[in-house]
């Protein structure tokens, strides 16, 4: 048997060269090629079925080309860090009551709107090469044509005032949006296609620019009305009546359809019933353009922005008698992959995709719009985890007010867009959007959380400046950093630096541990007095050592023990010392006492143990000689020496000179 036959097609295909990706899902690529030509990209194993295309088959193949790029190296840092500043420069860090952790809030306002706005006109205007830069540049000049300042510097214009103004200022939006389009359309058309390019300019609301074009081609007639497009209702009526009267005597089939489609929109009419068609005048426009056409020529001069998004809605839903005739508002990635109008609809169980600037329409007709649709990624890019422009206008919509969205929702924002700037080494920026989530405790993990994942030990000029920017700025507690570097320390099993930042980030009992179990010992046995001594002294202060479970038994002896040492050398330097000698003896009688008290978990604690044994034993025999000269009173000494834990052969030599120097003195006293 041909094994070939039996199992070659049960394995996966998977890459080829080129980056050709071979599968049987749906699409990867964003742009399809020869879509009307599914035999030449997409192949079945079976006969497909007469009642459903090859697209819908279980047993397709799709073959297609990927452009893979690194999207880290395109972006500019200072894109990325700048709308992070105008971010930080219009919140407020407060630290909230019941938590050390700082909460950072939008204030209220348009500034930072603004800010936004001159920071993507920037770049605009100096040809950044950000592939997001267009659908960014509309979103923002959007809001800031919704809500941002208008120009009149009147406090108290009324409502009516106010929405006039709205509505140029959208309508504004819209003239710019489609400037470069109808520049292009007009460029195709020609001289001998006029009639196609004054359609292309009146879908722009460039009515003087299409009243030159139809006068300098002799069509004063349509000049003539061109020049009152958007004016009274009057003249929109008559030349609807003119139109039916053309399809009742059946001459519009002399009429050009393209100057049908001007008069249908010169009549306040999106779509009309010739004789022979019907003529739609939203069949090859974009969504921007359509509910331009709708504010501009089918609706009063009066009509608000709600107006115009309500007709355009009706057009592309298919609601009124029409139907459907008017495409869908898809994103800027779609827009070129957008069905044909007399396409089946998709199945209703999948939400369809709308652009984000049709949702911040609906948002600003209905105040109760859903954030959760217009806050996806989707809406304007492609890639699924880019929550670059959601993170941020969802702070510009909180200090706008609209802050109906769910907390599972604000949380995803926070750890996406964090997971981004992490992704490129802007751990610090990363924690300034964890501080917006409004429970404190998961706010506290996830900073801490990032703090020991990123907080180097070593101290740079970088790191000082994002310390610095952490503790001055975002107003985290400087202990916070010093217990990830001790973490960070302790992965590295640097227990001196350990001990350093646990001791500044306020762990004392954390720190005596670590200075019992790994330092204490290597110090005592090479002398390192002073290292020991800097920890210990400032663990001995009452509001510390309090905190401390076994700070007499383990940290409190070697304190005394350092300072036993560094008061004898002083006294060795004074004339006559009799009171700071009783003080060192009743030290060193009860150092005596405690040293065996020492928690000695392996050999190199019992060697250090010896040595503070030894070390004792001999200053107990030195303070004693100061204080009685002639005669050592050996009944004060051999008490203390036998419970030092000193080896068993110095222990062993000890004693035995004990008991000489005791025998000598019977001798002597007979």
């Amino acid at each position: 048997m041909d094994a070939a036959l039996f199992r070659g097609r049960s394995f996966r295909v998977g890459w080829g060269p080129g980056w050709t990706l071979v599968h049987s899902g749906e699409r990867v690529s964003s742009e399809e090629k020869n879509t009307n030509n599914f035999t030449k990209n997409e192949f079945s194993f079976l006969p497909s079925a007469r009642s459903r295309p090859l697209m819908e088959s279980c047993y397709k193949v799709v073959v297609e080309q990927l452009e893979v790029k690194d999207q880290d190296q395109e972006d500019n840092d200072d894109d990325v860090q700048r709308p992070l500043e105008i971010s930080l420069m219009n919140s407020s860090v407060e630290t909230p009551s019941g938590s050390p952790c700082p909460l950072v809030t939008p204030r209220p306002g348009v500034e930072a709107l603004h800010q936004y706005s001159d920071w993507i006109r920037e770049l605009s205007s100096r040809g950044a090469a950000e592939p997001l830069l267009g659908p960014w540049s509309e979103v923002w000049s959007l809001l800031e044509a919704l809500w941002g300042r208008l120009g009149s510097e009147q406090e108290d214009i009324s409502e009516y005032e106010q929405q006039i103004q709205r509505r140029n200022t959208f309508s504004s939006w819209l003239s710019r949006g489609a400037s470069s389009r109808v520049e292009e359309e007009v460029a195709l058309a020609g001289k001998h296609r006029h009639i196609d390019a004054i359609f292309s300019l009146l879908t722009g609301n460039q009515i003087s620019e299409a009243c030159c074009l139809a006068q300098s081609q002799g069509d004063h007639c349509l000049s003539l009305l061109l020049s009152q497009a958007g004016g009274s209702q009057d003249c929109r009526e008559l030349l609807f009546l003119q139109l039916n009267d053309w399809r009742s005597l059946q001459t519009d089939s002399y009429v050009a359809e393209e100057r049908l489609k001007i008069y249908t929109l010169l009549s306040g009419r999106g779509v009309w019933q010739s004789s022979d068609s019907s003529v739609n005048v939203f069949s090859e426009l974009d969504w921007k353009r359509c509910i331009g056409v709708s504010l501009w020529f089918l609706l009063p001069p009066t009509s608000s922005v709600a107006d115009a998004l309500s007709g355009y809605e009706t057009a592309f839903q298919g609601s009124c008698e029409g139907g459907k005739y008017a495409v869908a508002p898809l994103p800027p990635y779609l827009e070129e992959e957008e069905p044909h109008l007399e396409e089946e609809e998709e199945e209703e169980t999948k939400r369809p995709l709308h652009d984000l600037c049709f949702h911040l329409l609906k948002l600003y007709s209905d105040r109760h719009y859903s954030l959760q649709q217009l806050l996806d990624p989707l809406s304007v890019t492609w890639q699924r985890l880019d929550y670059r422009l959601s993170w941020h206008l969802w702070g510009v919509l909180q200090a706008l007010h609209y802050t109906h969205l769910s907390s599972s929702r604000q949380g995803l924002l926070h750890s996406s867009y964090a997971a981004q700037l992490e992704s490129k080494g802007l751990w610090h920026m990363a924690i300034f959007i964890l501080m917006h989530i409004h429970d404190h405790t998961q706010r506290e993990r996830a900073v801490k959380e990032m703090l020991a994942l990123y907080c180097p030990l070593q101290e740079t000029e970088a790191s000082q400046q994002r310390e610095r920017f952490l503790t001055e700025r975002l107003l985290l507690p400087e202990t916070w950093i010093h217990q990830a570097k001790a973490t960070r320390a302790r992965r590295d099993a640097a227990h001196q630096q350990e001990a350093l930042h646990l001791y500044r980030a306020g762990a004392w009992s954390q720190c005596h541990r670590l200075l019992i179990q790994h330092l204490a010992s290597d110090c005592i046995i090479n002398d390192n007095h002073n290292f020991l001594l800097e920890f210990l002294e400032g663990l001995a202060v009452p509001e510390r050592n309090a905190t401390i479970q076994d700070w007499d038994t383990a940290g409190g002896v070697y304190l005394d023990y350092i300072r036993v040492i560094q008061t004898l050398e002083r006294i060795q330097q004074l004339e006559s010392a009799g009171y700071e000698l009783e003080r060192l003896h009743s030290a060193v009688t009860s150092l005596c006492s405690r040293i065996e008290l020492l928690p000695c978990s392996c050999a190199r604690d019992r060697l250090a143990q010896s040595e503070m044994a030894k070390r004792v034993a001999n200053i107990l025999r030195v303070v004693l000689s100061l204080q009685h000269p002639l005669n050592i009173p050996l009944a004060r000494l051999a008490p203390h020496i036998a419970r030092l834990p000193m080896p068993e052969d110095y222990t062993l030599e000890e004693l035995r000179g004990l008991t000489q120097a005791y025998l000598q003195q019977l001798v002597l006293s007979q």
